[in-house]
């Protein structure tokens, strides 16, 4: 991957770095248990009526917002339609008796779900908490206050959004990271799910990486320059430089301030991750189903679409700067 080069000076950016690596080990220190090997699987039923019914923001929150040692995947139809946002609480990937739960929607029930994935069973070791119950809580606020922004940003609302992303980032942000950390520290052959192909930085943080991106782009209908630079320095990082649209952030903040090179640099670092992430969508899945490669084939598309249109803008931007 090309090396970026962030729109803002050295000393900027490796403070910034600095402080987001020290939140990281302290935050760590102070709310982290010993995670369990433990693991329990929450398939979501992803069939039509299921979605109607929510089923994707239901996959959403779990992915968010579970223990370590509790893993939500997609889930194929169980034949209780009319009855979703259906789960399937099992003890493995491939389990032949899960127990199904019905109507599994909205923050009480998603929460007492996890609970009971987390509680002690008869021959199931309990599943540690990473999170302290308040650093649980401020993580779901913070998660549905990133909710209710996106409800502002698609409405064109973006002062509201970029108030309402602010306060779940600094809501949020921490608690995730921690999450994050203890679900890194879980290595199970039981968290690879066959029947799903992922691609670069983990589901727990794609909120955060999702509300930094939506609020620099509001920031910049606003003429926030400055605040949108951080956030879409923040995207590139709370993604490990996974997240080609959070480049495409940092080069919109760039062409917003005339600066070229910046924007050159950035566009390449976005294109050499759509060209990673048709790469990994490109290769087989042994064993998946119909809809599980139809998503890959969609994000394959997606990807080679938006290198081929970054191409012509960075063949663009080199003319322009060799004529500077």
């Amino acid at each position: 991957m090309a090396h970026l080069s962030p729109p803002l000076t050295g000393w900027e950016s490796t403070i910034l770095v600095l402080i987001l690596l020290a939140a990281i080990n302290i935050a760590v220190v102070e709310a982290l248990s010993t995670p369990s090997s433990a693991t329990k699987i929450l398939r979501v039923c992803q069939s039509p009526g299921c979605k109607d019914d929510g089923a994707i923001s239901t996959l959403e929150f779990l992915s968010a917002v579970a223990p370590p040692g509790v893993d939500a995947v997609k889930g194929g139809c169980v034949s209780l339609c009319g009855s979703g946002p259906v789960v399937e609480l099992c003890d493995d990937i491939d389990s032949m008796a899960p127990i199904k739960k019905k109507r599994v929607k909205g923050r009480d029930v998603i929460l007492s779900l996890l609970d009971e994935c987390s509680s002690k069973g008869d021959e199931v070791e309990e599943i540690e908490p990473a999170l302290k119950p308040y650093m649980r809580d401020r993580l779901v606020s913070g998660y549905e206050l990133s909710l209710e922004a996106h409800q502002a940003y698609a409405s064109k609302d973006y002062q509201s959004a970029v108030d309402l992303y602010t306060d779940a980032i600094e809501s949020g942000r921490k608690s995730a990271m921690i999450l994050q950390e203890a679900r890194s520290a879980i290595i199970s052959d039981t968290t690879t799910n066959d029947n799903e192909q992922t691609y670069g930085y983990p589901e727990g943080v794609r909120w955060l990486v999702t509300s930094f991106k939506n609020s620099c782009r509001s920031r910049l209908s606003l003429n926030d320059v400055d605040g949108a630079r951080r956030d879409a320095f923040a995207a590139t990082i709370f993604s490990q430089n996974f997240d080609g649209d959070a480049h495409e952030c940092l080069a919109e903040v760039c062409a917003s301030s005339g600066d070229a090179l910046g924007e050159w640099q950035a566009v390449k670092s976005a294109i050499s991750q759509y060209e990673r992430m048709e790469e990994e969508y490109s290769k087989p899945l042994p064993g998946a189903d119909a809809p599980a490669r139809a998503a890959a084939v969609k994000k394959r598309s997606h990807a080679a679409a938006r290198k081929r249109e970054l191409g012509f803008r960075v063949a663009k931007l080199e003319r322009e700067l060799r004529a500077s």
